[in-house]
């Protein structure tokens, strides 16, 4: 069993934080986990780390805004969703930060394109040295089904590598991954460590059952195992309940998955 981390070691972070964490039991925007999230990342960026936060919820927090039949509605009746409730998010973690927040909305068609890829890396760049953390999202009011990245756990990973980070960490619903599904199995255990992510691994994951969310830990792991052939390490914890404040006593908060690549070989796309 894994549970020392050198945290220290870690100077770029992306932090990515779930629909269940941002919009929980029908609320638009909770503070009950981005409140102790955002203490977690004024804590690292205090510490002289650089942190990205890449948060979902958008169209969690227009839905339940507005409330409508959301099993009946296409992609297209989807995105206004997203347009609504993408400030409401931005606004909702400003209010946990001293520092300017800046939102950054991305799709896969932006980091596939070199030129739009580069000015992206140019814009982390410079909100960096301003002192701005930037806020990533989906692009999900003008993305369509061939363009989407698909789910912020696909989404995160690509950032990670577009702003050199060394270390990602996906906050979920969940303790990490298991060896089986812990919701239906009470013997499932979980898995501290990953070297890589194998098709045996991938395996272990479970699609989502959320009503609103596109990932599962499936997702989480496809993200994780991109991460990892990218030159970064991933861990993947429990947002719910504070476990990645562990990370500052070096202890592992849930799976850590080792990166396999060298940071020279990183490749974006």
């Amino acid at each position: 069993m894994l549970e020392h981390i050198e945290f220290g070691n870690y100077n770029n972070i992306v932090v990515k934080v779930g629909s269940a964490l941002i919009a929980p039991d029908g609320h638009s925007c909770s503070a009950e986990y981005c409140l102790p999230i955002a203490h977690f990342v004024r804590k690292c960026r205090k510490a002289g780390k650089q942190v990205t936060l890449v948060s979902s919820g958008a169209v969690a927090a227009g839905f339940n805004l507005l409330k409508p039949d959301y099993d009946k509605l296409t992609r297209k009746e989807k995105q206004p969703l997203a347009a609504v409730g993408q400030s409401m998010v931005v606004a909702h973690w400003q209010r946990f930060f001293d520092d300017v927040v800046a939102q950054v909305l991305l799709t896969s068609a932006d980091i596939k394109n070199p030129e739009r890829a580069q000015n992206a890396r140019n814009t982390f760049k410079t909100l960096e040295e301003l002192g701005a953390l930037p806020i990533v999202n989906e692009n999900d009011t003008v993305a369509t089904e061939e363009l989407t990245v698909g789910d912020n756990d696909n989404l995160v990973a690509q950032v990670a590598a577009l702003t050199d980070a060394d270390l990602l960490i996906i906050c979920s619903d969940i303790d990490g991954v298991y060896d089986d599904n812990p919701k239906v199995n009470p013997d499932a255990e979980l898995v501290n460590q990953f070297e890589g992510i194998s098709e045996e691994a991938l395996a272990m994951g479970k699609q989502s059952t959320s009503a609103q969310g596109t990932g599962g830990m499936r997702t989480k792991l496809k993200a994780a195992k991109f991460a990892s052939e990218n030159g970064i390490d991933t861990i993947i914890c429990n947002g719910t309940n504070e476990s990645y404040m562990r990370l500052f006593s070096n202890q592992n908060p849930g799976t850590l998955v080792r990166n396999t690549a060298e940071k020279d070989e990183v490749e974006v796309a």
